[in-house]
């Protein structure tokens, strides 16, 4: 597909360009909408906000998203880079909109790391950046503050209260 000003792009890249505006529209569009009716659905009822389109809104985008994803990238990086940088953006903080840019910096970051590994060492890409997203949520898992594994033996310990 030849795009004016930018030249030959594949077509699926021109089709995640272009969904990647539409879910931006919606996000910004519905975001405390969603977050409400996620967290708190009866909260959001009582609000006046229709949690069932929300929800099949949200879970619409999300099927889209993957058929696109598979198409590009195949079945393992689209798991891969749906569920754990997610994961580990979650052992790290607790606010939605931190754990949202978080997760995608991780998955940016393990698709370079992924990239460069596979070039490294001549193997499958998406095998790779697969990889590193599990190394992310190892260190993640791992060292995480509030919910890492090493957190609770180097913690200090709790003052009693009497």
């Amino acid at each position: 597909m030849v795009i004016p000003f930018v030249g030959e792009v594949p077509k699926a890249t021109a089709l995640l360009v272009l969904l990647l505006f539409v879910l931006l529209f919606f996000i910004i569009l519905f975001y405390k909408e969603w977050k409400i009716t996620t967290f708190d659905p009866s909260l959001a009822t009582s609000l006046g906000i229709q949690v069932i389109f929300m929800n099949h809104l949200f879970m619409g985008l999300v099927s889209i998203t993957t058929v696109a994803s598979f198409d590009a990238v195949g079945a393992i990086m689209v798991v891969a880079m749906l569920i754990t940088p997610a994961a580990s953006a979650y052992l790290w903080t607790d606010k939605l909109i931190h754990m949202i840019f978080t997760s995608g910096v991780f998955g940016v970051a393990s698709a370079i790391a992924g990239y460069y590994i596979a070039d490294w060492i001549d193997t499958s890409i998406s095998g790779s950046m697969a990889f590193a997203t599990g190394i992310v949520f190892l260190i993640s898992f791992l060292l995480s503050p509030k919910h890492g594994l090493l957190s609770k033996y180097v913690r200090p310990p709790e003052v009693l209260e009497s």
